[in-house]
């Protein structure tokens, strides 16, 4: 037999040495190739949510704000005063002074105007920046041939086109300097008789501008047909300094998204989201921003370089280590252990971290949620107090030009005082109902069903009335309640906003709320019930549910949450829904109870 070398034990350590290092060298292309792998996914799907995220706010700011356009539009356009002008220019001090106090309110105006049936400028106010003191115009223009008057002129009474953006226009020509503007229109009839249209030219720098901001993204604006709005700080137009999409973002033509579809391309990570801009829809598209981190991957490389250098240095000693008796084998494989349980730990650190963060997301909706319920209230008041402050102004306006004319007597005197006084008590009518709406807590006691619907009707009636729904209350007799009425009024509201929102999101055309009250079997029973189209039948047995709403993001789903929880703990009683040939019914049931 062979006689068998000895192997030598610096010859060992060498060859396990190499062996080692080889073995690592694999084992470290294998783990680059799977955490490039793995980080790639990661940021995909970071980028996906962050900027399905940024693009949902932006909407959302922009619903506000075009909203908040509409409202401003339609006081002016309902206005009695405004019509007296519309109908008969004698009013036209009244008119004026409206136009300039709208103006004031809003230094993001760039211009409000009236034009008449045939796209002539009748009155004008402009205002050459934002935030600058507004004037009136005296030289008026023909904008009949503007696309903006055509489309206007189209729709219906109440009906409100929005313009795409674009450079203002004067006399035919770009103004120059480049102004950016948006418009709103509302045309305005006299008994079914086009009179013109209202508009409002709003400075579009300022709030596209705040618009696209985002810490993380590149956002730019682009039209139907794929021209540039606005990109990188500056603004565009197809008629004067056009610029394609498809210039600016990796994209061919047959890529941009069409009507109202969503283009996510993750690995160019690019997304675009069609916005609804009034009649309008205009296209968002975000990218990263150079230098933008989306996840940790430069810490991932590092990590992995250092784990390759250590293995390294590393190598021998190891080796050497390994060589040596089993007990040196343990107490290396013990230390190896401890640094595992050190990456575990920094691992739950950071996953710990990762929680408090979503968290406080969390706190943020709930926050949002109030904000959201806080504004509606205010809008309410705001609404309400608009036309008093208005009449005021006014009468104040006509004793000052009464006394001017020495034709102000003392009777004329106590009768405006009179009207102002009345005015006066009326807003503070208004503030002393919504106090104590909106009071918690008190007494309970026996009310009437009837005073109840009345205290809602006075925080949400005008708003109502605005947006031309009707809404009515029958009962077949005198019916009463034991408990807090300010409780039931907030029910009833929470139903009627629901209903006011559904038949305004649907655009029914007559949105009608009908709310019946009667007795039977011991019991008494009301009725919510509106022409809305009713409520998905998969959705009715969750609808009742904490933060479920199906309004989508619009919605807090914590609405009719409060009413049943407040139905049954509050009055014992319970609240269904169901869905009619019109629309959906919500049925409240409360025993027959006395103090």
């Amino acid at each position: 037999m062979p006689s068998l070398k000895l192997i030598n034990r610096k010859k060992f350590t060498a060859v396990l040495a190499f062996s080692f290092f080889v073995y690592g060298i694999m084992l470290m292309l294998l783990f680059f190739f799977f955490s490039n792998w793995l980080i790639e996914k990661k940021e995909i799907e970071q980028f996906r949510n962050e900027s399905y995220l940024q693009a949902e706010s932006k909407e959302k700011y922009l619903d506000l704000y075009l909203d908040k356009l509409s409202r401003s539009l339609k006081s002016i356009a309902f206005n009695p005063y405004f019509m007296s002008y519309v109908v008969d220019e004698k009013y036209i001090n009244q008119a004026e002074f409206l136009f300039i106090t709208i103006m004031l309110e809003h230094d993001d105006y760039m211009q409000l105007r009236f034009l008449d049936a045939k796209g002539v400028e009748k009155l004008r106010f402009d205002r050459d920046s934002i935030g600058a003191y507004p004037y009136k115009k005296a030289v008026l223009q023909d904008k009949s041939d503007r696309y903006y008057f055509k489309e206007a002129a189209k729709l219906p009474e109440g009906k409100i086109y929005t313009s795409r953006i674009d450079y203002n226009v004067e006399n035919g020509k770009v103004a120059q300097p480049f102004i950016p503007v948006f418009r709103v229109s509302i045309p305005i009839y006299f008994k079914k008789k086009f009179m013109g249209i209202l508009t409002i030219n709003a400075f579009a720098e300022s709030i596209i501008k705040l618009f696209t901001e985002a810490a993380t993204f590149n956002i730019s604006i682009y039209d139907q047909e794929g021209h540039v709005i606005y990109y990188n700080g500056n603004f565009y137009d197809k008629n004067i300094n056009s610029k394609e999409i498809t210039d600016i973002l990796p994209l061919a033509k047959y890529e941009l998204p069409l009507d109202d579809q969503v283009l996510l391309l993750e690995e160019k990570k690019i997304y675009v989201k069609p916005i609804k801009m009034g009649t309008e829809t205009i296209y968002v598209a975000l990218t990263p921003k150079k230098g933008a981190t989306f996840s940790f991957k430069k810490e991932d490389y590092q990590a992995a370089s250092l784990v390759l250098f250590l293995l390294f240095i590393a190598a021998f000693p190891l080796s050497y280590l390994l060589s040596r008796p089993t007990e040196s084998m343990f107490k290396a494989l013990t230390r190896q252990r401890e640094e595992l349980e050190e990456l575990t730990h920094t691992l739950e650190k950071r996953v710990k971290e990762k929680t408090e963060e979503n968290s406080r997301k969390d706190r943020l909706l709930i926050h949002q949620a109030r904000l959201a319920e806080l504004g509606e209230m205010i809008g309410n008041i705001a609404h309400q107090w608009r036309h008093p402050l208005t009449r005021l102004s006014l009468l104040l306006q006509n004793l000052k030009a009464l006394n001017k004319k020495e034709r102000l007597t003392p009777q004329k005197l106590t009768e405006t005082l009179e009207v102002a006084n009345e005015q006066i008590f009326f807003m503070s009518d208004t503030i002393d109902n919504f106090k104590d709406f909106y009071k918690q807590g008190g007494e309970k006691s026996l009310f009437l069903v009837a005073n109840a619907y009345t205290k809602m009707v006075e925080m949400v009636g005008h708003n109502l009335k605005h947006n031309n729904i009707n809404i009515s209350y029958q009962e077949t007799a005198e019916i009463s309640i034991f408990g807090n009425q300010n409780e039931f009024s907030q029910v009833l509201l929470n139903l009627i906003i629901n209903a006011r929102d559904a038949a305004m999101t649907k655009k029914i055309p007559a949105p009608t709320i009908t709310i019946t009250a009667e007795v039977k079997k011991e019991m008494n029973i009301l009725k919510v019930s509106d022409n809305a189209g009713g409520i998905p039948p998969d959705l009715l047995e969750q609808i009742f549910e904490p933060y479920f709403s199906t309004k989508g993001d619009k919605g807090t789903g914590i609405g009719l949450y409060m009413v049943r929880t407040i139905i049954q703990e509050k009055f014992g009683g319970t609240v269904t829904a169901y869905n009619n040939e019109s629309g959906a019914i919500f049925v409240i049931k409360i025993p027959i109870a006395t103090p």
